[in-house]
């Protein structure tokens, strides 16, 4: 709503002056006739937001909302507001200044257009396939009423659906919010630890890999860690133990010859203890498009036995042919009242504890065409709340990790 107000009535100065003027011309007093006489007034013009460009009459005043005019004539006055993709509505409020007066006049401003907002931010706004100049969380204003389709682009990011339609309404903002449209990472990267309850620096390692993992932008949608147990120095390794078949038929595929050992997407790291280098080696590894998604659904609660579904979703062909797919579950963390091993570690993170018996052989996937996998995983005596179950894609000949998912992430593909 646009508002003119004025002080309440008081007598002024003009009001004053007026039957003084009356009384001398009634006298005769002075040569001739008087003129009369006209004190100029105030204007204050505001404008929520404020900031916007001020016109009187029509001209621009070089100045912007809030602010106060002095010595304005006294006289009927034409007051407009101008703001880039704002209008107001009317877009002109008439004034009729009195002398002396002091007047405020306030203008509500108007959009029309989107507001869009996305988790993480700085993602590209595009309406109807255009960019917008715009990056989250922004308004895209200016628009024309009716059905338009927003979508997002953000480098190593997908947008998830591919849009929304949303109807623009003139003189007001939608709102497209992360729920609406979300980003999932374009690629997944996997993880792997081997340690040992004696291994004297396997404790730094792990908290290392802990701290990625916690990093800002480096959340389970990002990245996946899982620790696998081997049977040196410590024979007696509580999680070697818990799983000694798998443990070592994981850290004989690899040949881990010491520990700690880190792999990133089956490349072993020249320093597990380097809290810095596996960083951005797990960056590097977004850059490379694996042209499909994991998705991995689990029903943990129901029992020991776990049913888990793993769906691969080609964006575009694929070839997988030489690849397995690897379905386990973790223990999301293992405590201990006293350290059972010489390193003093009593608190473990992504404990490995079962693998699916035989990896699926994968093939050529089709565009669009998702491929789904149903296996069955044993939770043992852990609580259902406190385990994670993971599926990568890994190509046996060279042992790279091409794309993973988990039960952890927040995003699954979007199906029409």
């Amino acid at each position: 709503m646009s508002l003119v107000s004025r002080p309440p009535d008081a007598p002024s100065a003009a009001r004053l002056l007026a039957p003084a003027l009356v009384l001398v011309a009634l006298l005769g007093v002075g040569c001739g006739r008087v003129a009369p006489s006209y004190e100029p007034a105030t204007l204050t013009v505001r404008s929520t937001p404020a900031g916007a460009v001020i016109l009187i009459d029509g001209q621009q005043t070089g100045q912007v909302t809030p602010f106060t005019f002095t010595g304005v004539s006294a006289e009927a006055h034409q007051v407009s507001v101008t703001l880039a993709e704002w209008h107001a509505d009317p877009e002109v409020i008439p004034v009729d200044l009195r002398p002396l007066d002091d007047v405020a006049v306030d203008f509500a401003l108007f959009q029309t257009g989107v507001q869009v907002t996305s988790e993480p931010a700085g993602a590209r706004i595009l309406v109807d396939g255009t960019d917008s100049g715009k990056v989250t969380p922004a308004t895209v204003a200016g628009l024309q009423s009716g059905t338009v389709h927003i979508s997002l682009e953000l480098d190593t990011w997908l947008c998830v659906p591919a849009s929304v339609a949303v109807d623009v309404v003139d003189g007001s903002v939608a709102e497209v919010t992360p729920q609406q449209l979300q980003l999932r990472s374009r690629r997944t990267v996997m993880l792997e630890s081997f340690g040992n309850v004696n291994c004297g620096t396997c404790a730094q390692a792990a908290g290392n890999l802990l701290s990625l993992c916690a990093r800002d932008g480096y959340g389970p949608g990002r990245a996946l860690f899982v620790e696998y147990s081997v049977s040196w120095p410590n024979p007696t390794d509580p999680m070697y133990l818990a799983n000694p078949t798998e443990n070592a038929e994981r850290y004989t595929f690899y040949w881990v010859m010491a520990t700690p050992l880190l792999l990133i997407d089956g490349v072993a790291q020249p320093d597990a203890l380097d809290p810095v280098g596996p960083v951005a080696a797990v960056a590097g590894r977004w850059d490379v498009d694996p042209g499909f998604l994991v998705d991995v659904d689990a029903s943990p609660a129901g029992g020991a036995a776990v049913p888990v579904t793993v769906s691969l979703t080609p964006l575009r062909n694929v070839d997988l042919t030489g690849c397995s797919l690897y379905v386990a579950l973790y223990e999301d963390l293992v405590t201990y009242a006293t350290p059972p091993g010489t390193n003093g570690q009593s608190e473990f993170h992504h404990v490995f504890r079962d693998r699916v018996d035989a990896p699926p052989a994968l093939g050529a996937l089709v565009a669009g065409t998702p491929a789904t996998f149903d296996v069955t995983l044993n939770r043992g005596a852990a609580d259902p709340a406190n385990v994670t179950v993971i599926a990568f894609v890994q190509r046996t000949a060279d042992k790279t990790v091409l794309q993973a998912g988990s039960t952890a992430a927040t995003v699954k593909f979007h199906r029409p």
